[in-house]
C-alpha cells in the first residue's frame, strides 16, 4: 500500500467517524458535554491526576468541552480516531499489513455507541500506542519499565498494552520484568492511594467506563487487539494485493454491522430529546417524535413541553402519554431522568423545583463530576430567588471554563441588582409567575400546585394548559385502574 493510498485510507476512516456523529449520534457527545465541566484551573488538574489514568481523562475531558460548539467535537473525534490509526500503523513493523491498523479504531467507534463509554480510554489507548511505536524504534528495558510505572499513574491500565507488546516482540526471560512491575504497579497503588476502589477498577481503569466496577467486554477485546496485532505483525507473511482489499471490505462490513447491533434506538431518541430541548429546538422535538417516540415517561415529558411551546398543545392524544408522570416526572436520582422536567418546572415558575431537579441531577452524575449546564441553571435559580451569595459562588466556578465563562460574567449584573433582572424579560416573568409564599411540596398533588400558579398570575398560560393536562391524564389513569380492578375481580 502506497503512502498516498495509506493517507487516502486514513482520511476516510476521519470522514466516516465525523459522519457517524453527525449523522447517526448527532446529540450523543453534546449530551458527553454536558455531563462535566472542564475548569482550567491548577485545583482541578490535581484532582484528576490525582487517580490512575488521570492523565488520560484530563485529555478526554478537555477534547469533550469542544462539543458544545455542533460539529467541532465531531471534527476533534474524528481526528482523534485518525491518531489513534496512525500510532498503531506505526508501531506495526510491517507496512504490507497497514490495512490492520484499522481494525482497533473501528472496534473504537462500535464501541462508543455506548454512551457510558468515556473519551478518556480511547485517550489511554493512544498513549500506549505511541510507547509502542517509540520502542519499535528505540528498544530498551530500562526506559520501558519507567514508562510502565508512570504510565500506569498517568493514563491507567491501559499501559498494559505496551507491557504486552514488549514481552510479546521480545519473547525473553528479560522481558518479564515488565510484567512484574505491572503487576506492582498495581498493587501498590490498591493498597496505598486507591483504597477506596475495588480491585476490579483498580485492574481495568476507573473512568475508561462511566459505570463503576463494570468492565464490558468490548473494552478487553480491543486493548487485546490494539496490543496484538503490532506485536505479532513481524510475523506475518508479506500479502497479496486481493487479500488487503478484502482485509479492507472486511473490517468495514464488520464496523457497519457492529455499528447497527449496537445502536440502541430508545436510548439515541431520549439522548435527542434532552439536548433537542435544552436548545429549545421544539420543532427538532416533534418531528422525531412523528416519525419514532420511545416507549417511555421520559420522552413524553420532553414532547408535552415541546406541544406547549410551540403553541400545539391541543395535539397532545396524538401522542402516546403514560399518564400525569409524562406531563412531569417525580424527583428521580439519575443523570437523565429529571433533565426534562426540570426544564419544565422553570418555565412554570416552579424555580425551586428546578432547582431540585438540576441538583440532584448533576450530584448523580456517575463519575461524580460537576455539569456546566446545571450549573447554569442552579445559577440562574438563585438569583431569581434571591440568594446571590450562592447563585456567585456558581458563576465562580463557571468563570474558570471555555464556553460558559462569557455567561457566567454577564449573570454577574444580575446579583444584587432587582432592578437589571425587572430589565431581563424572562428573569423579570418567572418572578412574576413564581410562587408568593412557601408551602410543603408534594408530588401527587401537583394538580393543586398548579392551579395555585395560576390563580396567583392568570398571564402563567401554562401553570393552565398544564394543570388541564394533568387533570384529564389523572381521570384517564383512574379510569383504567377501576377497569383493571374490575377485570381482577371478574366484574
Amino acid at each position: 500500500m502506497n503512502k498516498t493510498f495509506r493517507h487516502i485510507s486514513s482520511a476516510v476512516l476521519g470522514i466516516v467517524v465525523f459522519l457517524f456523529w453527525w449523522l447517526f449520534y448527532p446529540y450523543a457527545l453534546s449530551f458527553q458535554e454536558q455531563n462535566q465541566l472542564f475548569l482550567f484551573t491548577w485545583d482541578y488538574f490535581s484532582e484528576r491526576i490525582s487517580l490512575s489514568g488521570g492523565l488520560a481523562d484530563y485529555i478526554a475531558e478537555f477534547i469533550t468541552q469542544f462539543s458544545y460548539i455542533p460539529y467541532l467535537g465531531e471534527a476533534l473525534l474524528a481526528v482523534v480516531f485518525v491518531i489513534f490509526q496512525k500510532a498503531i500503523a506505526l508501531s506495526i513493523d510491517r507496512d504490507e499489513w497497514y490495512v490492520l491498523s484499522f481494525v482497533a479504531p473501528v472496534m473504537m467507534l462500535v464501541y462508543m455507541s455506548d454512551i457510558y463509554v468515556m473519551l478518556s480510554y480511547l485517550v489511554a489507548l493512544i498513549a500506549a500506542v505511541l510507547l509502542c511505536a517509540l520502542y519499535r524504534r528505540h528498544p530498551g528495558l530500562i526506559w520501558a519499565g519507567i514508562a510502565t510505572v508512570l504510565g500506569y499513574w498517568l493514563i491507567g491500565p491501559a499501559i498494559f498494552i505496551f507491557t504486552l507488546y514488549v514481552a510479546i516482540r521480545e519473547r525473553n526471560v528479560k522481558s518479564l520484568i515488565l510484567v512484574a512491575l505491572s503487576v506492582t504497579a498495581v498493587v501498590a497503588s490498591r493498597l496505598t492511594y486507591l483504597q477506596q476502589y475495588p480491585w476490579k477498577t483498580v485492574i481495568f481503569g476507573i473512568n475508561y467506563y462511566r459505570l463503576p466496577i463494570t468492565v464490558p467486554a468490548m473494552q478487553l477485546i480491543i486493548a487485546g487487539v490494539t496490543a496484538l496485532i503490532p506485536a505479532f505483525s513481524d510475523l506475518l507473511p508479506k500479502p497479496r494485493r486481493i487479500l488487503d482489499i478484502s482485509l479492507g471490505l472486511l473490517i468495514l462490513a464488520g464496523g457497519t454491522v457492529g455499528c447497527w447491533m449496537n445502536y440502541e434506538k430508545d436510548v439515541v431518541e431520549l439522548v435527542a430529546y434532552d439536548q433537542l430541548v435544552r436548545h429549545e429546538d421544539w420543532d427538532g422535538v416533534l418531528k422525531r417524535a412523528e416519525k419514532y417516540q420511545p416507549d417511555s415517561e421520559l420522552g413524553a415529558v420532553s414532547i408535552n413541553l415541546a406541544l406547549f411551546m410551540s403553541g400545539r398543545g391541543n395535539e397532545l392524544p396524538k401522542f402516546k402519554q403514560f399518564g400525569t408522570r409524562g406531563l412531569i416526572l417525580p424527583n428521580i436520582r439519575d443523570f437523565i431522568s429529571n433533565a426534562s422536567s426540570s426544564e419544565v418546572f422553570w418555565r412554570l415558575g416552579m424555580i425551586n423545583e428546578s432547582l431540585r431537579y438540576a441538583f440532584d441531577t448533576q450530584e448523580s452524575l456517575i463519575n461524580n463530576r460537576k455539569s456546566g449546564r446545571w450549573m447554569s441553571r442552579m445559577a440562574e435559580c438563585q438569583i431569581l430567588n434571591g440568594r446571590y451569595d450562592v447563585a456567585e459562588k456558581y458563576l465562580d466556578i463557571l468563570s474558570h471554563s471555555l464556553f460558559y465563562c462569557k455567561w457566567a460574567e454577564n449573570q454577574r449584573q444580575y446579583l444584587r441588582n432587582d432592578e437589571a433582572i425587572g430589565a431581563n424579560p424572562i428573569y423579570a416573568y418567572l418572578r412574576s409567575v413564581r410562587y408568593q409564599s412557601d408551602f410543603l411540596y408534594f408530588y401527587p398533588e401537583m394538580d393543586k400546585m398548579l392551579a395555585i400558579l395560576y390563580h396567583q398570575n392568570n398571564n402563567n398560560v401554562m401553570a393552565a394548559w398544564y394543570y388541564k393536562a394533568w387533570t384529564a391524564l389523572k381521570k384517564n389513569e383512574t379510569k383504567d385502574n377501576e377497569t383493571y380492578t374490575g377485570n381482577a375481580h371478574g366484574n
